[in-house]
C-alpha cells in the first residue's frame, strides 16, 4: 500500500471474503509483516488478520504458518506473493493441506526466486492465474505445470462503481473548481513506474495544440510523484494537471471522467479498467498483459502501444472530440463490465476450494 491508499489486491481480498458464504468458509488473513495499513483495511472490513512479523525472509515464517494452521484447523492455504508461496508451500507440504499459488501480475524475474521456484515446484498444489499472460509467466518463470494452472480472473462490486448521477458530478466538478465547458481527462492509478504515467502527462501537450480545453485529473499517490510533479512543471502544465492524491470516492470521481486513461507498462488483471468499464466511461488504454482480456478494441475501449505519448494523446483527443463515438465505446463498455462481476469471481474460487477440500 502506498500511504493510506489500499492496494488492489487488499480491495480484492476483501471483496472476496465478503462475497463468500460464511456458512461454508470461514477465512483467516495471514501476513509475514508485522500489522500494516493493508491489514488495518481489511480488519475494518471485519476480516480476521494475523500478523507474523517475522519478515519475507525469516524461515521463523515456517512455524508461524504452522502454528496459524494448527490454531484455525485450516483446510487449506492459499498463498499471494512470493515469500507467502515459498514458505506456505512448505508448511502445507509439512501438514499435508492443499496450497494454491495465485498470481495476480507479470513481474520482472528475481534469480533467487527463479531458484526457490525452481526447487518448490513439485509442493505446488494448484496455480491460480487471472489472465492468460500471467498464466504464461507462471509457466515460463515460476516453474509451475501448466497442468495445475487455472486461469480465474478477478472481478469487482459493479454496482459500487455505477455512474453517479448529475447532481453528484456537478457538486464534486464545483468542489475541485472546474469550470463549465472544460473536459476532463483523468486517471485512478498508483504513482509507480510500470503504471506509465509518465506518458500521459507528456502526451497532455499535443492534446492542448487541438485547442481542446482540458484538465488532467490523477488520482493516486507513490514514490514517483516527486518526479512526476517535476516533468509537469517542465513542461508548464501546472494549470492543467493536478494530482489529487489517494482518493477514498474513487467511484464519484470516475463519474467527472469525459475520458478515463490506463497507460500501464505491464499489467495482470487491471482491475482499473474493470472499474473504468462499470463506470460507463469512454476509455484509453495501453495494450499490455490482461487488458487484452478484459477490454475490446474499438467496441469498449481504444488501445495504444504502451510508452507512446504521441498514439496516447492522438486517441484521448479524438473521443474528446467525437462525442458520439464515445458515447457508444462508454454505453458498450457498461454493458460489458457485467462479465466482471465479483460474483463469478468467488462462485469460481468456491468451487476450487471445495474441490480441493474433497481431495484430502
Amino acid at each position: 500500500m502506498d500511504g493510506v491508499n489500499p492496494s488492489s489486491c487488499t480491495v480484492l481480498l476483501g471483496d472476496w471474503v465478503a462475497n463468500l458464504d460464511p456458512d461454508r468458509y470461514t477465512i483467516t488473513v495471514c501476513t509475514l509483516r508485522k500489522p500494516d495499513p493493508a491489514g488495518a483495511y481489511l480488519e475494518q472490513q471485519n476480516i480476521k488478520v494475523h500478523c507474523l512479523g517475522y519478515g519475507k525472509l525469516s524461515p521463523g515464517n515456517i512455524r508461524g504458518i504452522i502454528g496459524l494452521i494448527n490454531e484455525d484447523k485450516a483446510d487449506i492455504i492459499h498463498l499471494h506473493g512470493y515469500s507467502a508461496a515459498n514458505f506456505g508451500r512448505l508448511a502445507a507440504r509439512i501438514k499435508r493441506i492443499p496450497n494454491i499459488v495465485h498470481e495476480h501480475a507479470v513481474l520482472r524475474i528475481q534469480p533467487h526466486q527463479y531458484i526457490a521456484d525452481k526447487l518448490l515446484s513439485g509442493l505446488t498444489g494448484t496455480a491460480i492465474a487471472v489472465s492468460e499472460n500471467v498464466r504464461d509467466f507462471m509457466v515460463r518463470a515460476r516453474s509451475i505445470p501448466l497442468r495445475k494452472i487455472r486461469i480465474i480472473g478477478n472481478g469487482i462490486q459493479l454496482d459500487k462503481y455505477r455512474r453517479q448521477d448529475e447532481a453528484i458530478r456537478q457538486k464534486m466538478r464545483t468542489e475541485l473548481g472546474i469550470q463549465p465547458g472544460v473536459r476532463i481527462v483523468g486517471t485512478v492509478t498508483r504513482l509507480r513506474e510500470e503504471k506509465g504515467n509518465i506518458y500521459l502527462i507528456d502526451a497532455v501537450t499535443s492534446i492542448l495544440e487541438k485547442g481542446i480545453d482540458m484538465v488532467l485529473l490523477i488520482a493516486g499517490d507513490g514514490p514517483l510523484r516527486e518526479r512526476l510533479e517535476k516533468r509537469v512543471r517542465e513542461l508548464g502544465l501546472e494549470k492543467v494537471v493536478r494530482f489529487l492524491g489517494f482518493r477514498s470516492d474513487v467511484p464519484a470521481l470516475l463519474s467527472l471522467f469525459d475520458v478515463q486513461v490506463i497507460p500501464s507498462l505491464t499489467e495482470g488483471f487491471p482491475l482499473c479498467l474493470a472499474e473504468a468499464m462499470a463506470a460507463e466511461n469512454a476509455i484509453v488504454a495501453t495494450a499490455v498483459g490482461g487488458m487484452r482480456d478484459i477490454g475490446r478494441e474499438g467496441e469498449t475501449v481504444h488501445f495504444v502501444p504502451p510508452a507512446d505519448s504521441e498514439a496516447l494523446g492522438k486517441r484521448i483527443a479524438d473521443l474528446l472530440e467525437q462525442k458520439q463515438i464515445a458515447a457508444q465505446l462508454a454505453y458498450n463498455a457498461g454493458i460489458a463490465s457485467e462479465l466482471f462481476d465479483i460474483r463469478y469471481c468467488t462462485d469460481r474460487l468456491a468451487a476450487t476450494y471445495d474441490e480441493l477440500a474433497g481431495r484430502y
